[in-house]
């Protein structure tokens, strides 16, 4: 009878790494994809595009299809990087993370994908409070869930260090952008400032989603050569 359940939960425990390394590749390629192809859309009318003068919103802002692509891709983007956080979460649960810890960061976490889904589905000149309101969400949550990530990922020693490296450098990127935009608001710096942090924002979420999906996603513990 232990035999079997030990087999029943080892089981388990390799749909989950395997359903995370397929969701999270699948949802890199996915997001790395819809902003490529926006981009080339966008450029093909705006020949001045760069990643120091463009933000990611002027593509979802451009009327067309610059803006149907983007937006759309955001919008289908949003569950999935959810389920890649539910599965990830699950992921450190199983390497020992309290069930406490889980249940916050799942919450926080639906906050987060709530706003990107209230800032891409309702612009600016429709609803300002709203899409504020779902920039608020987006932004703040996301610093919140990788401190809190962070934290956890290096409290386990089996797991390897590159990812709460990569988790702080996240919240550290979107922290830098956050400051620099409410810099540009108040004049204080010019509107291209911040562009290129923005830019830097999307490159790690991305880095975020490839490098855990790929090293929790292989099946077994981990082991640290400190440990």
């Amino acid at each position: 009878m232990d035999c079997m359940t030990r087999k029943e939960n080892n089981q388990d425990f390799l749909n989950l790494s395997g359903s995370l390394k397929i969701v999270g590749i699948v949802t890199g390629v996915w997001a790395l994809s819809f902003v490529l192809i926006a981009s080339l859309v966008y450029y093909a009318d705006h020949p001045d595009f760069s990643i120091f003068r463009t933000y990611l919103s002027d593509i979802g802002d451009t009327s067309g299809w610059p803006q149907i692509i983007f937006n759309s891709g955001t919008l289908i983007s949003a569950p999935l990087r959810y389920l890649i956080l539910v599965l990830v979460v699950l992921r450190l649960f199983n390497l020992g993370m309290s069930r406490g810890i889980v249940v916050f960061i799942l919450f926080i976490g639906f906050l987060s994908s709530c706003g990107t889904v209230f800032m891409t589905a309702v612009p600016f000149h429709i609803a300002p409070s709203i899409h504020k309101t779902g920039i608020a969400l987006y932004f703040f949550g996301t610093v919140f869930l990788q401190i809190m990530i962070f934290l956890v990922e290096w409290s386990i020693k089996q797991i390897p260090r590159i990812l709460s490296v990569v988790s702080i450098i996240t919240a550290l990127l979107f922290i830098v952008f956050a400051i620099l935009l409410v810099l540009s608001l108040k004049g204080i710096v010019s509107r291209d400032t911040p562009v290129f942090w923005e830019w830097m924002c999307f490159v790690s979420s991305i880095t975020w989603v490839f490098a855990h999906s790929i090293v929790l996603g292989k099946p077994g513990p981990y082991k640290n050569k400190n440990s």
